[in-house]
Order: C-alpha cells, then structure tokens, then sequence
C-alpha cells in the first residue's frame, strides 16, 4: 500500500482536525489573591478554579496564585486593571483607590446584620458605584459578596468597653482614610502598618492595639500577644471577585455565565463557612484563657462618635451616593 501524501502533509492535516474538535481552544486566566494555602478563601478559590475548569470541558482554566505572589493586594488592583491579571479579589475598601465611595460598605456602625449589608451591596444603591468602577477601570464583579466578617478591636491591656477608654492608645489601623478617621474619632492614635508586621508590632508594644474579624485574630494568634478583646463589631468587611472586563468579554456567553456561577457558589459557601468559624473560633479564642473578652462594649457610644466621622468622608464618598446608600438602609428599616 502507498502513502498518497507527505508525512508533513499529514501532520498538517492532523493538527487541523484537532483543532477543529474544540478540544485545544483552551483559555487560561490569571487569578492572583493575597491568603495563603490552608485558609478558607484561597481553599474556595482553588474549588472555584477547579469547578470552572471541570464544568467547561477544560475550555476555560483559572489558575490560581495565592499568598502575594503576584503583588500585594494593591498591586494586584492595577494588573487586573492594566489585564496583566484575569481575576483577583479585593476588599471593598482597596478599591477606594480607583473609586472612594467602595469604602461606605465599610462604614463604622452602619449596619445592623449581615442580611442588610448584603442587600444593600448586591443591589441598585450601589449600583452606580459597580458601573463607575466597569466603566473607567475596566473592571467588574464576578460576586459583589464574599464575606469576612465583623471586626473587633483588641488591645494590650486595657480594658476598653467605651470610646473614653481609648485615648492616647496607639491601633494599628490600614492604611486607608475610613480606617484612619474611624479611630483618630475615638480619640486614638491611628498607626498604619502592613498587614504581615503585625503580629511583631502587637509583641513589642509598638502599638497598643489593632481591629480585625474574629477568624483573623484567631488565626494570626493575635490574642496571644493581646490581653483584652473588645467585640465592638464596629465595622463590616466584604470582599469581593473582580474580572478584568476584557478578559471576561473574551468569553463565550456560557463561560461568562459559569464564572459567575461557580463565584456565586463560592461566595455562598463562604459566607456559611466565615460565620460558623467567628462563633467557634471566638469559643476558642475564650478557652485558651490569654484574652479577657468584652462582650457588651458601649456601641451606641461608640457609634454615636462617627456622626462627625460620616460627614467628613461625605464628600470624599460623593454626598450622593452617601445619600443613597443611607436612605436604602432606612427604607429597608421601615419596611421591617
């Protein structure tokens, strides 16, 4: 028998009908994140990654990049701006440096449950403020929920149960203005420092206190080196999962659906996760008898503090979207 064509014809012929399966249009997206292996979220991220990978026949992979490798999450913001990074999943508050009013969710004292933040968040009060960030950031949300939790603050040794109790004391705050004014309104010193340097700052006394949700205090061994917590629940933290729009509009419909399926899903089974972790690990937090735990601080005292706070931001924010946010809240009470 003879061979009718060339071996190179051949192969030529065979790339072109495995090509025309399908099966190597293969599309790979960066997804950068600042958790490290072994915690909730990037475990839920790599589930993500996985399910997208699975459920799309293996037309879509998400590869993922934890504990900073790519960036801090500042740097990561910029790449997923610039589409050097695909997906990425950000704080609301670190988003106040392409638009400052994401810092309102993270207002002081502004909601009473989770269930009204949430639907606040997801929907036409914010709404603006998502277009803002789409339309001149190219970047949009894959989940506008990804929750973290309430914080609380803990301090060395003093016993803090009203906002007098905090004065002259040195926290540890981000470095990010609500953070900043929240504090300094309580009659505090605020002090920036990065996230990772905490933990020394907190042992060496350089600062006198910090604020974080439960899950991180416990996890960061905050506690062992704070002889007090004070469960203030004074501010929420959200995060998200943002898409660089391009990258998104690159996709098939039904990859774009199924991203923001799978993210959903995640974001879903983080919540259920996040809070059943801030009511154990606060129990564990309790047992290991290193920290005296407050659990009725002066709330309304506390929030009573921010009124001057709010109206600094204001204008920061954009008094209308500070208005609409605030009038969906009271409108949600009243419907109650």
């Amino acid at each position: 028998m003879r061979l009718t064509r060339s071996l190179p014809a051949m192969v030529t012929a065979l790339l072109a009908a495995f090509l025309a399966t399908g099966v190597a249009a293969q599309t790979v997206l960066r997804f950068g994140h600042a958790n490290s292996p072994g915690e909730v979220a990037h475990d839920l991220y790599k589930e993500f990654a996985d399910n997208v990978t699975k459920k799309s026949g293996g037309q879509l992979t998400v590869r993922v990049f934890p504990s900073e490798q790519l960036g801090k999450e500042v740097d990561l913001l910029q790449q997923l701006k610039s589409g050097a990074l695909d997906i990425s999943s950000p704080s609301m508050p670190t988003l106040n440096s392409m638009v400052p009013a994401f810092e309102m969710p993270s207002a002081p004292f502004l909601w009473k449950d989770w269930k009204e933040a949430e639907t606040v968040i997801r929907g036409p009060a914010m709404e603006p403020i998502w277009t803002e960030l789409k339309d001149k950031h190219n970047i949009v949300p894959l989940t506008k929920i990804w929750y973290w939790g309430w914080r609380n603050f803990t301090f060395g040794t003093k016993e803090v149960r009203k906002p007098e109790d905090m004065a002259g004391l040195k926290v540890r705050v981000p470095e990010s203005p609500i953070w900043v004014e929240m504090v300094r309104g309580f009659g505090a010193a605020p002090t920036p420092i990065p996230f990772g340097e905490v933990y020394t700052a907190l042992q060496q006394k350089t600062v006198d206190g910090q604020e974080n949700p439960i899950p991180t205090i416990f996890s960061r061994k905050f506690y062992e080196v704070q002889g007090v917590l004070s469960m203030s629940r004074h501010m929420l933290q959200n995060n998200t999962i943002l898409i660089n729009k391009s990258s998104m509009e690159k996709l098939k419909p039904e990859l774009q659906k199924l991203l923001i399926d799978e993210a959903a899903a995640a974001s879903a089974k983080n919540s259920e996760m996040q809070q059943a972790r801030e009511v154990s690990m606060l129990e564990d937090i309790r047992k290991s008898g290193k920290t005296r735990i407050i659990d009725n601080p002066d709330r309304d005292a506390f929030a009573a503090k921010m009124v001057p706070v709010y109206v600094r931001l204001e204008s920061r924010w954009g008094t209308e979207n500070w208005k609409r946010v605030r009038t969906e809240i009271d409108r949600m009470r009243s419907a109650k």
